[in-house]
């Protein structure tokens, strides 16, 4: 399997400067530089579009994925946290009643709170 090369960002912005401000042209630069004619002609489009962009290090991708995997968890905790609150708002409004005895008046003031 082929490895593909990568290349700086730095050095991709010297090649499509030197390129656009006619210093070498773009043949001379390719074949001194070992790379295509077609590469440059994509860096000088990304350039132009600001997409021209370094791709992040292996490191970076990892970091990456972890946090959002952390992003995940709190989520899921501030989940945990807002149902155990509401858990925590009803017992306490059950102990306040008449002794947990549930009749169809306090069942449904009761319902009526923990449902928002």
């Amino acid at each position: 399997m082929k490895k593909y090369r990568h290349f700086p960002l730095e050095f991709k912005q010297r090649i499509v400067q030197e390129v656009e401000s006619g210093l070498r042209n773009r043949a001379t630069i390719a074949r001194e530089e070992k790379i295509s004619c077609s590469l440059i002609d994509r860096w000088q489009k990304q350039f132009r579009e600001g997409t021209l962009v370094d791709h992040p290090s292996a490191r970076e991708r990892q970091l990456l994925k972890e946090n959002d995997w952390y992003k995940k968890k709190v989520a899921e905790q501030a989940m945990e946290i807002d149902l155990l609150k509401k858990i925590d708002e009803y017992s306490r409004r059950m102990r306040k009643s008449n002794g947990f005895i549930v009749t169809g008046r306090t069942a449904a003031a009761l319902r009526k709170d923990v449902r928002s």
